[in-house]
């Protein structure tokens, strides 16, 4: 550090209370040279706590759940996390086809088929029952994506159709 040439340890001591600082001084965290901490520090850990409450408080009247209750400790966190990450078995081949039978055989069939159907399983095996050229994908992916932007936009004309219809209009 060669710009520390000709300073003296008085002018870096002095800097650093801030007397040759033409700045305002602002609140600072760490202060070398203060006995007594000032103030400001606990302001901040008091305003951080008011806004926790204050954001707390808005949650709960918004999810309805005004009651006060007792925010768990991070112990108790930590176990009730180790629990959950605990009881998934480890990942298998067979892990997104398996669905949990809970004493109701048509509930978990039913599920089953809706995950089938969220990830167009059926539609994946009849098009991998023969090869398809390299030309008729593309066609293909084209109309399949152009089938989505269309149906998108019908369903957002239809969406502000009925709020025009909502507010009297027709």
């Amino acid at each position: 550090m060669s710009w520390l040439r000709g300073v003296t340890s008085a002018v870096l001591s002095s800097t650093a209370r801030g007397v040759f600082s033409q700045r305002p001084k602002l609140p600072v965290r760490m202060l070398s040279n203060v006995r007594h901490p000032p103030a400001m520090l606990d302001r901040t850990k008091n305003q951080d706590r008011v806004w926790t409450q204050a954001i707390w408080d808005t949650i709960d009247r918004t999810a309805g759940t005004a009651q006060k209750q007792n925010l768990p400790t991070p112990d108790e966190l930590w176990a009730e996390r180790s629990r959950s990450a605990t009881f998934n078995p480890p990942a298998d081949p067979y892990t997104g086809r398996r669905v949990f039978v809970n004493g109701d055989l048509g509930e978990a069939f039913r599920r089953l088929q809706t995950r089938l159907r969220r990830n167009r399983v059926m539609q994946e095996v009849s098009r991998q029952r023969r090869h398809e050229k390299k030309g008729v994908k593309r066609r293909r992916l084209s109309s399949e994506r152009w089938r989505r932007m269309f149906a998108n936009e019908v369903r957002k004309k239809v969406q502000l159709v009925s709020t025009i219809r909502r507010r009297g209009a027709y």
